[in-house]
């Protein structure tokens, strides 16, 4: 499922008319940016699997967020964990270990495979990740590479660059839209 349609990206720019292909392309490249910006898959996604590593604390922080719905957690292939008893999850993937029979110490053991069943990824998308889709998908439409100058006479460009002095595309995430997903990648700083 798109995040912006054609027709979105198209009001977005002002447009009387637009290629939709071409749109449907610069969208899904947007998406993809921002994907990679997030390290998050975003899009819904059941039945996902993860297999985590015991680091001998009592959390663990699932690859993906926001968390839904965690079916099943077994440690090394073992029977299944019970939710309440040997562990919680909560929206933002911190899957935690209780103290239980199962486990006294109430900690995720150093080196064992925890693998977890778990659900994730927003059924609607947030509104900044939506708007910062618009603005990247809208820049690569418009220009592919950013024009930070321009001469007529004898002809002269010069694109814009960012503080490496690598040029910057029109698919590149500026600081403030880094600014506007941070609550939404995972990590630290996501909390």
């Amino acid at each position: 499922m798109a995040w912006v349609t054609p027709e979105e990206l198209r009001l977005h720019l002002r447009l009387d008319t637009i290629d939709q292909a071409v749109a449907a392309e610069v969208i899904e490249g947007a998406e993809t940016v921002i994907r990679g910006e997030l390290g998050q898959t975003i899009d819904p996604v059941s039945g996902d699997v993860a297999v985590l590593v015991g680091t001998g604390s009592t959390v663990l922080l699932l690859p993906e967020m926001p968390t839904s719905a965690v079916t099943t957690v077994t440690v090394d292939g073992g029977q299944p964990l019970t939710e309440g008893t040997d562990y919680r999850w909560n929206r933002y993937g911190i899957l935690t270990r209780l103290a239980a029979d199962s486990c006294p110490s109430g900690v995720w053991e150093t080196d064992t495979n925890v693998a977890v069943t778990y659900d994730h990824g927003y059924e609607v998308l947030p509104a900044f990740i939506k708007q910062v889709c618009k603005q990247l998908a809208g820049r690569s439409w418009a220009s592919p590479r950013l024009v930070a100058a321009e001469s007529i006479g004898d002809y002269s460009v010069t694109y814009a660059k960012d503080s490496t002095g690598t040029p910057v595309s029109g698919q590149a995430v500026t600081e403030h839209e880094r600014r506007m997903l941070t609550p939404f990648s995972r990590g630290e700083r996501s909390r």
